[in-house]
């Protein structure tokens, strides 16, 4: 299964619920070298998965809290 290995915390924002917001046009890199666009307004939760990914565990791991 692929991972992400590189998400910008930036470009995403934290709701008081523990989603994720993305809140610019923001590109994310997988192991296997694909990048994926992610559009603002997409809401991301822990255990979602987009074409396989948990972008709300990525944001997690590198320091979202």
């Amino acid at each position: 299964m692929d991972e992400i290995v590189k998400i910008a915390l930036e470009d995403f924002e934290k709701k008081p619920d523990g989603s994720w917001v993305c809140v610019k046009n923001s590109d994310v890199t997988t192991k296997s070298q694909n990048i994926i666009r992610l559009k603002p307004g997409m809401t991301f939760r822990k255990g979602g998965r987009l074409w396989g990914l948990d972008v709300a565990e990525a944001l997690e791991r590198i320091g979202g809290n």
